[in-house]
Parts: C-alpha cells; sequence; structure tokens
C-alpha cells in the first residue's frame, strides 16, 4: 500500500516537472505590468526570448 502512495506521488512531482518545461517554452514579456506574448511590437522593441529587443 505504501508503496502505491508513493508511486502516485512520484508520478504527480513528474508531471508537474514537465508541465513547467512545456509552459516556459512560450516566453512572455512584461511592460507596465501587462504580459505580452512572444513576437508582440511595442514602439521599437519585440517580445523576444522574454526580453524586449530592439527592432
Amino acid at each position: 500500500m505504501k508503496y502505491i502512495f508513493i508511486k502516485e506521488i512520484w508520478m504527480v512531482v513528474v508531471l508537474a516537472g514537465m508541465l513547467l518545461m512545456v509552459g516556459s517554452a512560450f516566453a512572455e514579456c512584461t511592460y507596465n505590468g501587462t504580459t505580452y506574448a512572444e513576437g508582440t511590437v511595442i514602439g521599437p522593441y519585440t517580445c523576444s526570448g522574454g526580453e524586449w529587443v530592439s527592432n
């Protein structure tokens, strides 16, 4: 019984880790408290790799 419980917890931890990795693949940038998706252009800057870069 104890083995099954530990196995279930381990699976939950692995799945949570995988979801975190997938979520980090979609980089977002923040400007004035608002989050913008990758590729968003605001003035002379573009959101790229989670950072604002000059065009």
